[in-house]
């Protein structure tokens, strides 16, 4: 027996068009992740030409069960260093997580993001329990509480993005399977964070 999570997208989308930086002016200047979910070479990163959207890309997200427990959890850490226009700075709102489930009785499944900038105290947090019974596509999202916004007298820090998948099956003796990876249509994971900008 068989339970899947194909996770497709994470996305955090935040309003702010009207306070935004003219199209064409935000760049990615440095880009880094590590951690079990994204081995080298599984990762990128693209921000759209609005500025608007910082899109990750994963090839290789997968937790499984059953297994060992390294399995059943993995995460990634990205850190991304933006270029834009003085006079402006942006934080994170919202986060919404799109893909396809399909579990088994009893099997669980969750879902967490977080973001912080390096030097600044606070790391923004929100998750998302997946309960069974779960099967197709979904899509829901959750609001981040507070918002950390980037100092505007300083030069631009990374922003350092973390996201944790988790599959837990029932207590034993069940044999019920379970799977996050990527979304079966482009094989591939994607976190989209739309970014909330301001005037300074």
């Amino acid at each position: 027996m068989v339970v899947l999570l194909l996770l497709g997208l994470l996305q955090l989308a935040v309003p702010g068009l009207a306070q935004s930086p003219p199209s064409g002016t935000v760049k990615i200047t440095k880009f880094t992740y590590s951690g079990s979910g994204c081995p080298r070479g599984s990762a990128e990163g693209v921000v759209s030409s609005d500025g608007q959207t910082l899109t990750l890309i994963f090839s290789k997200y997968t937790v499984s069960t059953p297994g060992s427990t390294s399995n059943r959890r993995k995460n990634c850490q990205v850190g991304v260093t933006l270029m834009y226009p003085t006079g402006f700075t942006f934080t994170l709102g919202t986060v919404t997580f799109r893909g396809y489930a399909q579990f088994e009785q009893g099997v669980k499944g969750t879902l967490a993001a977080a973001y912080y900038f390096s030097g600044i105290q606070g790391t923004v947090r929100v998750s998302r329990n997946l309960p069974p019974p779960v099967e197709g596509n979904f899509e829901f999202t959750d609001q981040f509480v507070t918002f950390v916004y980037q100092p505007c007298d300083r030069q631009p820090l990374m922003l350092n993005l973390n996201s944790e998948a988790r599959v837990m099956p029932p207590p034993s003796p069940s044999k019920s399977a379970g799977l996050i990876t990527v979304d079966s249509q482009d094989l591939s994971l994607r976190q989209l964070f739309r970014l909330r900008w301001k005037k300074c």
